[in-house]
């Protein structure tokens, strides 16, 4: 990630707050942290927006959507830009509940 917060400065509301926050961060962090974190967090989740483009699409007879998200979470650790943002703006709220 280096010093550049233009990475993840789309996933945090307050541009200021990350400008403050990340230099002391990476301050604390060992020299092969990103290495390690990178080996333990998975890149890619089932993300909500994601699941519902899926299922909406699979419903209209389109299983491409459906298809790609499998692949993308059958190997999690694998970079995939358009399954690591987050939901876009007007998704809203969404609930889900253990065990769907």
């Amino acid at each position: 990630m280096g010093g550049d917060a233009s990475a993840i400065a789309p996933l945090f509301g307050e541009a200021a707050a990350l400008r403050a926050w990340l230099p002391r961060w990476q301050a604390r962090l060992a020299p092969d942290a990103a290495e390690r974190m990178r080996a333990a967090n998975p890149a890619v989740i089932p993300r909500n927006h994601k699941v519902e483009e899926a299922l909406a699409a699979a419903t209209a007879g389109d299983m491409g959507p459906f298809g790609a998200l499998v692949a993308a979470v059958s190997e999690p650790f694998v970079e995939r830009e358009a399954y690591m943002l987050p939901a876009p703006q007007g998704f809203g709220r969404y609930v889900t509940y253990c065990g769907t």
